[in-house]
């Protein structure tokens, strides 16, 4: 019959650059993604955000809190959001 081949078959992936390293799994994995930044059809663009992850119960969607300074005009003073 036919040959049995212990070759994997290769996989796609890429580095999206802006310092972020290529995850073990995008690079290793099985799973196909279109929307994954490693493996699929998009790039990162915008801005990288620095914050505290509140929730990940959403899928592929985490919310992140920041905290900044609000300058108030009528009291010419910033406040903590």
């Amino acid at each position: 019959l036919g040959k049995k081949s212990n070759k994997r078959a290769l996989r796609y992936w890429r580095n999206v650059g802006l310092s972020f390293s290529t995850p073990k799994e995008a690079k290793e994995g099985n799973y196909v993604d279109k929307k994954c930044p490693f493996t699929g059809n998009v790039s990162i663009r915008g801005k990288i955000l620095k914050g505290m992850v509140v929730s990940t119960k959403m899928k592929r969607t985490i919310i992140i809190r920041r905290n900044y300074l609000h300058y108030i005009k009528k009291f010419g003073r910033f406040e903590k959001r």
